[in-house]
């Protein structure tokens, strides 16, 4: 139970707002209703916030509360809390307004609306209210017209379907910047079991899809988010997906062929988190050795030409010197003889050798 799970001080102000590269904007999904922190962005470089695993397992705690009251709910317009369900979502809401406060741009100000309209939800439905208890409350209200008594609650988007929606988005981005893809994936499932029309929640599952390998699911996910988006007349998002799409081929020739059975002594790891400083990173992922040492490090992006030149490489270069790993691969199509090979020759000097030279320095 999250209440009584120790929360360190502050925890939930290490939440940073991050979500997949593969969002330039979040046209799918109103923006009235998407919370500012949960906007998607690009950029070369994806700086990763890491976080406590604490702050991970409180987001993963929560995730199980909603599931269990999404799934015994068909109906979310009239939700049913049980009482063991309020008292997690009490103790929820004191490390809310505790680290979120009125910061409405913070990554869970949104998690704060839904906790708090579930429990008063609750609390209309089992607690006697001030003016059945106390008539006169009532009475000097209905005279003196000064105030009026309402039981309205406030939402986010106007639905608490869509209210779940968002919030549940926004965890499973949370998740997925953590590094626990399987979680967001769970995130993202449960949000499209609800409203299954939002492009934006497929690609972000896509994402975490292709974290772990699995591009086939990856690709069919940003497949029906491109239907969507194609659908609902969001051009712009559309042609990003089809970029992500184009990039995913390249990813899957990459990771095909480092998978051949000659470099069958080391293991692929995707999305790695790098350090640079005090900046954390994000790679395409790395082949590594028996002791997880990394032996080369790859980056999958589209060539175009504004990506021409030496520029377009510096976040690989980066990477190979923060990790002093050996060598580096820059693909940018399907085909490995159009990838670049790097050898690091360190202090910051590199040398481009040919796929021939890389495999007879890594393979012998």
């Amino acid at each position: 139970m999250l209440t009584e799970m120790p929360i360190p001080e502050n925890l939930l102000s290490t939440f940073s707002p991050l979500v997949p590269p593969v969002l330039r904007e979040h046209n799918s999904m109103p923006e009235r209703t998407l919370p500012a922190s949960t906007q998607p962005f690009t950029k070369e470089f994806v700086y990763v916030t890491p976080y406590p695993e604490s702050a991970a397992q409180w987001l993963i705690n929560l995730l199980d509360i909603f599931a269990g009251i999404v799934n015994r709910n068909k109906d979310l317009s009239s939700v049913v809390i049980t009482e063991t369900e309020y008292k997690q979502l009490s103790g929820v809401l004191d490390d809310l307004i505790y680290s979120v406060g009125e910061d409405e741009t913070h990554p869970l100000s949104a998690t704060m609306t839904l906790v708090s309209l579930l429990i008063k939800m609750y609390e209309d439905q089992h607690f006697p209210k001030l003016d059945s208890l106390f008539p006169e409350l009532a009475e000097s209200a209905t005279v003196g017209n000064t105030w009026e008594i309402s039981d309205s609650s406030t939402t986010l988007s106007g639905q608490i379907d869509t209210d779940f929606v968002i919030v549940l988005f926004s965890i499973g981005c949370l998740l997925w910047q953590g590094g626990k893809s399987e979680k967001a994936i769970s995130a993202y499932d449960l949000a499209i079991s609800i409203k299954s029309d939002y492009a934006s929640i497929h690609t972000s599952r896509g994402e975490a899809k292709s974290s772990l390998t699995d591009l086939r699911g990856a690709k069919t996910d940003l497949q029906n988010a491109l239907k969507l988006a194609e659908k609902q007349g969001k051009d712009d998002f559309g042609i990003v997906i089809k970029e992500r799409l184009k990039e995913l081929d390249v990813v899957e020739a990459a990771v095909a062929y480092l998978s051949d059975s000659k470099f069958s002594k080391y293991s692929i790891i995707r999305e790695c988190r790098i350090q640079i400083g005090t900046l954390y990173n994000r790679v395409d992922f790395a082949l590594c050795d028996a002791e997880g040492n990394f032996i080369t490090i790859v980056e999958c992006k589209l060539g175009t030409s504004s990506d021409h030149g030496e520029y377009s490489h510096e976040p690989l270069k980066s990477y190979l010197c923060a990790t002093d790993t050996v060598f580096g691969i820059f693909a940018s199509s399907t085909n490995p003889d159009s990838w670049v090979f790097y050898e690091n020759l360190r202090h910051n000097r590199f040398r481009q050798i040919t796929r021939a030279e890389y495999e007879m320095q890594v393979l012998t």
